[in-house]
């Protein structure tokens, strides 16, 4: 069922959404048209397609296409849920509002299921070719404590591996460390898991000191930290657009210059008048 939704002007000069084709920023302004009150559907590219392209001559492959890319630039989040898969449309709270909002009947993003680990295929001679994800639950108990005797992988302490497997992050080190640093600078800290992915793709954009510096500029901000806080921008959303490079208004106007000029003092010496000194007024008999 389509609904009224409202966009604002800062789409059109958003530089993420600059960097996407023609297609896919109609499939974006679409599929706010298309998902529920709290942004989310089921992810099939042929309902997507039905829903904003039903007239025109485009297939679920291209509208897939597009998905890519809205996923690629961290404007939607696709994420499976046991055997279905859905999406949500990132910083959704930040760009609707929604009047008398209808409760999801869909899971969300943070109820996703972790991505598997990969696991290591070597060839013949031991030299690791690929990375493939491992099939953990088609072991049985035997066979997986039998695999970490191979590769060395048990729990030494417990002497069997019941530790549960951890979600691979989508950053490395290097790059989780940079966000640590964005993510304590910056004045609002919610979304992290969104936040963490727009920051990926931003740093695709420009380095991290330039994010940071943007950071703490917004940060310090006087219009900013006099605001409601409701009024800061979510991190991702600050990310996604860029906001490192908006230029920041000072908070006092420029104090004009008031000294005398050489011709003021040129006149004033010719009237005899002594504009160090008290003015006329001023003085008293």
């Amino acid at each position: 069922m389509a609904r009224i939704r409202t966009i604002k002007p800062e789409f059109f000069t958003s530089l993420t959404v600059a960097s996407l084709s023609l297609h896919a920023r109609l499939t974006f302004i679409g599929l706010w048209t298309h998902v529920d009150d709290e942004g989310r559907c089921v992810d099939d590219a042929r309902l997507v397609k039905a829903a904003v392209w039903p007239l025109d001559d485009r297939v679920s492959a291209d509208v897939e296409t597009d998905l890519k890319e809205l996923s690629e630039s961290s404007l939607i989040a696709r994420y499976k849920v046991g055997d279905r898969s859905f999406l949500a449309v990132t910083g959704w709270r930040e760009h609707q509002r929604i009047n008398r909002p209808t409760k999801s009947k869909l899971p969300g993003p943070d109820q996703a299921d972790p991505e598997p680990a990969l696991a290591p295929v070597t060839s013949s001679n031991g030299h690791v070719c690929a990375l493939s994800a491992a099939p953990h639950e088609q072991l049985t108990e035997g066979s997986r404590q039998e695999r970490n005797r191979e590769q060395g992988t048990g729990n030494r302490e417990q002497g069997t591996n019941t530790r549960p497997a951890r979600a691979r992050t989508t950053l490395n080190r290097t790059e989780v460390e940079a966000f640590e640093r964005f993510w304590a600078a910056y004045p609002r800290r919610e979304a992290k898991r969104d936040a963490q992915k727009a920051w990926k793709a931003a740093t695709t954009r420009t380095n991290p000191a330039t994010i940071l510096a943007g950071a703490e500029r917004y940060r310090d901000y006087g219009p900013r930290q006099r605001a409601e806080p409701k009024y800061t921008k979510l991190p991702a959303t600050w990310l996604n657009r860029d906001c490192w490079e908006d230029q920041l208004a000072t908070d006092r106007p420029a104090v004009p210059d008031r000294r005398p000029s050489a011709t003021d003092r040129a006149v004033a010496e010719a009237m005899t008048i002594d504009l160090d000194g008290p003015a006329p007024w001023e003085i008293t008999a």
